[in-house]
């Protein structure tokens, strides 16, 4: 194989699908990045089993070939090129980087231990990709890290209203819940993505910058965008949990606080916070008081200003889980509704409805 193609393109194409390459002791060809070269297209590829990319980028083909190549030594040793164009040529089990002042030689894999990757058939939808994305990176925070149940360890996708789709996420102490505009869209089944194939379909949305056609079947999602590039992801089986039933009714305790006021009385909070990171909130008649203690550290207390509505209350939150949201509500002001002692507090923007947060409180 003997291939010249130009420098910023390759790097782009090459960051973009060296990320899901991954070290496997079984499957060691996984580290890898599969490159072919055929007609006048390079086709690049990885996959870590899980989820799988493909990006075909134009170049000048002297001699068609194909080679798998470990991908962060082929990243960096690419990215710390300088000069426009690259020619790219193997030798037995060599790959030689060269340009007019650099010569790299790289050690290839047997390339017919890569696996196929085929493209999906199913279901096909054009998507909005840049709302997408924003509907992935809103809820994932949320899902659990933990793979004993991959319903929570998941992003859950689903149509809720037409012209939306509606995401959510949850490890059982708190859910995250975001709608987001996807107009002409129908999606006919929910589905479940691993969190973090989810976070790398959003990744990919946002660096091709592409509305992509969006694919399902029983199995797999699958996202082609106009310029070719291609990634797919396993879904999880099973059934996430019916989070609805789980969202209050009715609240003892409405308030609602600017979002700055929220942020700054919290990083005060922070320096004082105990292993548990408890943070204690104690709601009067037109202040929310917020305050932390450790015992070897000391103790800190803040008051701001907010509009009350219903009973005194005061609660233990992990401070962490109530700063995790403030990032993904766009509006100024923060409404937190409060559903007695013991119970879930909602959080959401105080005109933004299509965000809606929910987190236990901690045992004293």
């Amino acid at each position: 194989m003997e291939i010249t193609i130009p420098h910023a393109e390759f790097s782009k194409a090459l960051e973009l699908v060296g990320r899901i390459s991954t070290k496997h002791i079984t499957l060691p060809v996984l580290q890898c990045v599969r490159m072919e070269a055929k007609g006048s297209t390079i086709t690049l590829q990885a996959t870590n089993l899980e989820i799988s990319i493909e990006v075909p980028i134009p170049g000048k083909v002297i001699e068609e070939g194909v080679v798998a190549v470990p991908a962060q030594i082929f990243l960096q040793s690419i990215q710390l090129i300088s000069q426009k164009e690259i020619t790219l040529r193997t030798e037995e089990q060599v790959l030689q980087l060269e340009t007019t002042h650099t010569n790299t030689s790289i050690k290839t894999f047997a390339v017919d231990e890569f696996p196929t990757l085929n493209q999906l058939q199913g279901e096909e939808s054009k998507l909005q990709g840049a709302t997408f994305s924003f509907g992935i990176k809103s809820v994932a925070f949320a899902a659990s890290q933990t793979s004993i149940k991959p319903e929570l360890g998941s992003v859950f996708i689903q149509q809720k209203k037409e012209h939306s789709l509606t995401f959510v996420a949850t490890d059982s102490f708190r859910l995250m819940e975001k709608t987001v505009t996807q107009k002409g869209l129908i999606l006919d089944q929910s589905l479940m993505i691993p969190q973090k194939n989810a976070i790398e379909l959003a990744r990919i949305c946002d660096a091709v910058g592409e509305d992509p056609v969006f694919i399902t079947n029983e199995n797999q999602c699958a996202l082609r965008f106009p310029s070719g590039a291609y990634v797919s992801s396993r879904l999880v089986t099973g059934s996430f949990p019916d989070y609805v039933q789980i969202i209050p009714k009715e609240y003892v305790t409405h308030v609602t606080v600017l979002k700055d006021d929220l942020v700054r009385s919290f990083k005060k909070t922070n320096i004082f916070l105990n292993k548990f990171r408890q943070v204690s909130l104690m709601i009067t008649e037109s202040n929310l008081t917020i305050s932390s203690h450790n015992n070897e550290v000391g103790h800190t207390t803040d008051t701001v200003r907010a509009k009350v509505e219903g009973e005194e209350l005061s609660l233990n939150f992990n401070q962490q889980y109530i700063m995790d949201p403030l990032g993904y509500i766009s509006d100024d002001s923060v409404k937190m509704s409060f559903a007695g002692i013991g119970r879930a507090m909602v959080m959401q923007g105080a005109t933004d409805t299509s965000l809606r947060y929910l987190v236990m409180p901690m045992n004293k």
